[in-house]
């Protein structure tokens, strides 16, 4: 179908965020890892306050604190002196200087000053990588994505090219995408595991922010996969990519150690397990597992007992790309209408929908979505979703006006289940609503 655009001279609640937020919640998946992103302090202070409103956890990222006159003379002595005190002060196993939107348009040259960085200190034992993520382009979903594809070149470059590795058949590389929570990614890695595969998630939130109780404060990240565990990951005899954004890290992996890919554009819904768990069951010669044929008995059952719900509903959803594709899927086999999709910017995943797709942000939302049922989006939209007087349910990132939203599971017969049960009751309450407000009104 088509993707299309409104026309108008500003964006009005916009439902992008900027990729170098999304590089500092990959880098959240490694554990001791440091995000030193290249930039003013308001280039970080931005995504640590919405990744702990989000997460309600610490958040671990520094920056170069770049002033105007820094970027004119020379903005890479402050990234030096960033390097220096952070390297030395804390240590930290792996490190990703992430650019800004000063620095990229400024054409600051600190890809090489990293080499030269590393090359006069013979830096070891680390993994330092860099990544060009200019505001103007892309969103959360492409700053993830190409921060975990400059992660496996570093990597790459450190263990040598194919020929030099063993290959382990029985161990599976996961590439969460972005748009997954830590139990999203707990979950998948459980599916995995259950078909007798070590599985080793690159980045891995499930065991970073995923609000377990810690003693102690550390700059650094608390969790996440290990730097032995990311280069071990390898040598891995397959690897699986969970969102259509993560397909270009699966494909360099492939190009250069020549590790076959398969490429899941999500995990949510019926259709989608069930394509996963076939696949999972092809490769594995083994039997699914009996907890997953009763889940998607509960499934069904979910589906059958919210019918009267859904019947005749129509809803509008504005999120990331690979994750609007998730919820478009799931709305799909639930029988909604969907009155409008809007994604926060264009991707192939999007181009290629069979439904049309509009990129656009929540004002677009508000026009598009008149009369419908059921708002799904980021807490961005609340406001929205009560203009059209729509049921609003909070998806994405950020989402701040619930409690343990990060923890909340969508993929397999388990995540859409508890999507399916939340999204009906929310609009039972709906229909409680206006009942009540039309027996007051008389």
């Amino acid at each position: 179908m088509t993707v299309n655009r409104r026309r108008k001279p500003a964006s009005v609640n916009p439902i992008k965020t900027g990729q170098s937020l999304g590089a500092v919640l990959a880098l959240q998946g490694c554990y001791r890892a440091m995000p030193l992103l290249h930039g003013s302090q308001g280039c970080s202070a931005f995504p640590k306050a919405l990744l702990t409103r989000h997460f309600r956890e610490p958040i671990a990222v520094q920056t170069s604190a770049l002033q105007e006159m820094d970027v004119i003379f020379d903005a890479n002595r402050n990234l030096e002196e960033a390097l220096n005190l952070v390297l030395s002060k804390h240590r930290p196993d792996i490190i990703g200087i992430i650019g800004t939107e000063l620095t990229d348009v400024a054409g600051v040259d600190y890809q090489s000053m990293l080499k030269s960085y590393k090359r006069e200190r013979n830096m070891r034992g680390g993994l330092a990588f860099s990544v060009v993520l200019p505001d103007f382009r892309g969103s959360l979903e492409s700053g993830f994505s190409a921060a975990v594809e400059s992660m496996i070149d570093e990597m790459i470059q450190q263990v040598g090219h194919r020929g030099s590795r063993s290959v382990n058949t029985r161990q599976i590389t996961l590439l969460p995408g972005s748009f997954l929570t830590p139990a999203d990614v707990m979950e998948l890695k459980e599916m995995i595991s259950s078909f007798g595969f070590e599985v080793i998630a690159l980045p891995d939130i499930s065991t970073s922010l995923s609000g377990h109780l810690l003693t102690g404060f550390s700059p650094l990240t608390r969790g996440g996969v290990p730097l032995d565990s990311m280069l071990q990951s390898l040598q891995s005899g397959l690897t699986i990519a969970i969102g259509g954004s993560m397909e270009r890290p699966a494909r360099r992996l492939h190009n250069a150690l020549g590790t076959p890919y398969k490429v899941f554009t999500h995990a949510m819904g019926l259709k989608a397990s069930d394509e996963l768990l076939h696949f999972l069951h092809q490769i594995s010669g083994e039997p699914v597992p009996l907890r997953y044929c009763w889940q998607r008995e509960n499934l069904l059952d979910s589906m059958l007992d919210a019918h009267f719900q859904f019947a005749g509903m129509s809803a509008i959803a504005a999120l990331e790309p690979d994750h609007l594709c998730s919820v478009s899927g799931w709305l799909e086999e639930l029988g909604v209408e969907q009155k409008a999709l809007i994604a926060s910017y264009e991707t192939p995943l999007v181009a290629g929908m069979e439904r049309e797709v509009w990129i656009g942000d929540l004002d677009d939302a508000e026009v598009l979505g008149k009369g419908a049922d059921l708002w799904i989006s980021n807490s961005h939209g609340i406001a929205g979703a009560q203009r059209i007087a729509a049921a609003f349910m909070p998806a994405g990132f950020p989402v701040w006006n619930e409690l343990g939203a990060y923890m909340s599971v969508s993929v397999g017969y388990r995540g859409a289940m508890e999507w399916s049960n939340k999204a009906g009751n929310l609009l039972m309450q709906r229909e409680a609503g206006h009942r009540e407000s039309s027996v007051r009104h008389r």
